[in-house]
């Protein structure tokens, strides 16, 4: 068996860390964007969808690849324009479409006014004024660009719009006018006076004028709206020749619910616009508010990448998990050959490849960066572990065990914290209590998954995003009857407690798989409203009491049970308004010990964002909040408190 020289060792770490990091790709670094491309796998046909000319959101739990989807969509736009470029193959074919990034998550210092509406206005009306202006820096060379310049009015009407909005005053309010006036007034008086001997006349000619002239100089603001700033743009885009626009809008989620609900109505002003500007826009599933102004469906088309969305494409969950285990496959496979310069996967892995990628898929369930983590731990093992340096089942079981203890530590720190309510553990210990009592009643059965019915899918939603559970589909009929959301319990949880894993539909439809009775527990703390509620205790269906007020004796429509009435309880109280992400670094410090504080790339890795994103608010927000400790005899790592 061949052994792998030290460079080699280094390429496939740099192959496994490129499946962690594939997002932390700097703009300006062509080269970067380049070997993205080589080494891309669309599997799911997520470009074709992107580079639709539609306005679209690209969905997912955290790690799916969203930021490296857009960006690979950004560089076969810079393709069109870029005459480095010019010999790189587009889809768009003859087409110059100007793409223009964003990222959302850098503009958190600009959310610390009450007037968040105004803030977000200027930031994001900059941002593309500065990427337009750089990318016709980057389309013509500097003689040029001087000629363009002085041909396009349109061009420094941008620059000053950009300027007044550098000092201050907000897109709404943003044009300044000197206005002069000059008034003149004359006044002029005669008297006719004539005196004669002979006749009494006096006679003269007194003349007395006056000539009054006053100028007034003062200021008007005038409005410019989103329309005369799109008119603007528009002259430019023609006179440089461009065919379209895309605006890719990354880490929307990294707003806060008020932040998103006004920087989606600065959105609505953006779509359809009708002068072939399109924009791209990633959120993270279910932490995404577009308002009651834009419609999705209508507005907004959907781009998905959770494994859920792809379940009836592929024929069910089983066979879609197999498919999805083809994409591992490629993924892996084309990673080592590039990064490794000709090695195989027989180079790299010693046990049964297709086991291998089996409790990856399973594992991972369509998340790249569960990937990722579960590669570069099991390497780091062999490398501790293995004489040959190469990865077996039980390094992979190793890495496994990692990117579990990863997104659980977020967990239970984010719980610790009281950035999630402590009900969740509550919820989640009772669920896997429920999967091993059915696993000890059966030990030869799988008990991995649960059928759930879909008007308590929101209950679920907080265990989902931290992978303590995946939703992979809807409208599963069980064999007692019914139509229900089909979840599984995480593959290395279920090792933990010895839980058979099932791999056929026959093993998840049983009624024992069926946990309302589990979770229905939970429902006073997601009833909403001040209005009573009455739950059947027979199937757990909730009535509003507007639904049954009529009804002396409130009865189940279903099966003509007498109703409970729900004891409302109030949710505990969580401390602070933080986005996802934020929840999630500062969930993964709180459970650092000093012995385990970790760097902010460590943490960006582990949580899912970029180490800017760590570093700053780790130091500038948590740390002077007195959240989290610092330990700064190294270079900034990060522990909890406690």
């Amino acid at each position: 068996m061949k052994t792998m020289t030290p460079k080699e060792l280094k390429n496939i770490r740099d192959a496994f860390d490129s499946i962690l990091r594939a997002d932390y790709i700097t703009l300006d670094q062509i080269n970067e964007l380049e070997n993205l491309e080589d080494y891309y796998v669309d599997f799911f046909g997520i470009m074709q969808s992107l580079l639709q000319k539609q306005d679209n959101f690209i969905a997912g739990r955290r790690g799916t690849g969203k930021t490296t989807n857009l960006l690979r969509a950004y560089y076969e736009c810079l393709k069109t324009i870029s005459p480095k470029l010019k010999a790189k193959k587009s889809v768009f074919d003859q087409e110059k479409v100007l793409p223009i990034y964003i990222d959302l998550s850098t503009c958190n210092d600009l959310f610390d006014s009450e007037d968040n509406l105004q803030l977000i206005e200027v930031h994001f009306i900059r941002q593309i004024i500065e990427s337009l202006k750089k990318q016709l820096e980057l389309m013509f060379d500097d003689n040029f660009l001087v000629v363009f310049k002085k041909e396009n009015p349109a061009l420094e009407d941008l620059e000053f719009i950009e300027k007044v909005l550098v000092e201050g005053i907000s897109l709404r309010n943003q044009t300044t006018t000197t206005i002069s006036t000059k008034m003149t007034q004359n006044e002029q008086t005669e008297i006719n006076q004539k005196l004669s001997l002979i006749n009494a006349e006096l006679g003269g000619k007194i003349s007395t004028g006056a000539s009054i002239e006053t100028a007034n100089t003062y200021n008007q603001l005038r409005g410019i709206n989103v329309q005369d700033f799109l008119n603007k743009v528009n002259i430019i885009k023609r006179k440089a020749k461009i065919d379209n626009i895309y605006i890719f809008i990354d880490e929307y989620s990294d707003l806060s619910t008020n932040s998103q609900l006004k920087f989606s109505n600065l959105l609505k002003t953006f779509l359809g616009s009708r002068i072939g500007m399109f924009f791209k826009v990633g959120v993270i599933t279910d932490r995404y508010d577009f308002g009651d102004k834009i419609i999705i469906g209508r507005d907004i088309f959907p781009v998905p990448l959770n494994f859920n969305d792809y379940v009836d494409r592929y024929g069910g969950a089983m066979a879609a998990i197999k498919k999805m285990q083809e994409f591992v496959e490629i993924l892996i496979t084309k990673r080592i050959s590039i990064f490794g310069n000709g090695l195989k996967t027989q180079d790299v892995f010693k046990a049964s490849i297709e086991q291998i990628f089996s409790r990856i898929t399973k594992e991972a369930i369509g998340v790249p960066r569960t990937i990722g983590i579960i590669l570069q731990q099991a390497f780091i093992q062999a490398q501790t572990n293995s004489s040959d340096n190469k990865i077996g089942l039980s390094e992979i079981n190793y890495g496994i065990s990692s990117a579990r203890k990863t997104y659980q530590r977020q967990f239970e720190g984010s719980i610790k914290r009281k950035l999630i309510p402590g009900f969740y553990m509550d919820m989640w210990n009772a669920i896997i209590t429920k999967a091993v009592s059915e696993k000890n009643k059966h030990p030869d059965r799988p008990a991995s998954h649960i059928l759930i019915d879909p008007i308590r899918k929101d209950y679920l939603n907080i265990l989902c995003e931290n992978f303590h559970l995946h939703f992979l589909s809807e409208n599963i009929a069980s064999k007692y009857g019914g139509t229900y959301n089909l979840y599984s319990i995480d593959f290395d949880i279920c090792n933990e407690f010895n839980i058979k894993y099932a791999d056929e539909k026959d093993e998840y439809t049983a009624v024992r798989f069926v946990y309302d009775n589990v979770v229905k527990e939970f429902d006073p703390y997601f009833s909403r409203g001040k209005s009573k509620s009455y739950r059947c205790p027979n199937c757990g269906k909730i009535y509003e009491e507007s639904e049954v007020v009529k009804s002396k004796v409130k009865r189940c429509f279903e099966d003509d049970e007498i109703l409970e009435e729900i004891i409302h309880m109030e949710a505990p109280i969580t401390e602070g308004n933080y986005a996802e992400v934020e929840i999630k670094i500062l969930g993964q410090i709180s459970s650092l010990s000093l012995d385990e504080a970790m760097n902010a790339r460590e943490i960006a890795d582990a949580v899912g964002c970029t180490y800017q994103k760590v570093s700053l608010w780790g130091s500038r927000v948590l740390a002077k909040k007195g959240l989290i400790n610092i330990d700064q005899r190294k270079k900034n790592y990060y522990y909890s408190i406690d």
